[in-house]
């Protein structure tokens, strides 16, 4: 069963159901995010430039980051919030989905 830490927001699946109801963080194409924001238990918050760090390097590069460290702290992770570049996303889509007809 999938962690329902990795569950994009609420308002980002109510935003596009049909793409976000059945994805979850680590099925997300890290160049299509814009940041990632964990709280800790004892209230720390770390927020990642994802955006900003995908021109520094490679986005294979991130995920494996972003997946070591959530790994590394997720005893001590509350909850994960991940922003998408929905226009992004939208735009890839449809531009995929038109060449199939």
């Amino acid at each position: 069963m999938p962690n329902p830490l990795f569950k994009p927001p609420r308002h980002l699946v109510k935003e596009w159901p049909e793409v976000f109801e059945d994805l979850y963080m680590n099925t997300m194409p890290v160049a299509y995010l814009d940041s990632v924001r964990l709280d800790f238990t004892d209230g720390r918050v770390w927020e990642i430039d994802v955006k900003n760090e995908l021109i520094k390097q490679t986005p294979e590069g991130i995920a494996e980051i972003l997946l070591n460290t959530l790994h590394e702290y997720k005893d001590e992770i509350k909850k994960i919030d991940f922003k998408v570049d929905v226009e992004r996303l939208k735009k890839d889509i449809a531009s995929e989905t038109n060449k199939l007809f």
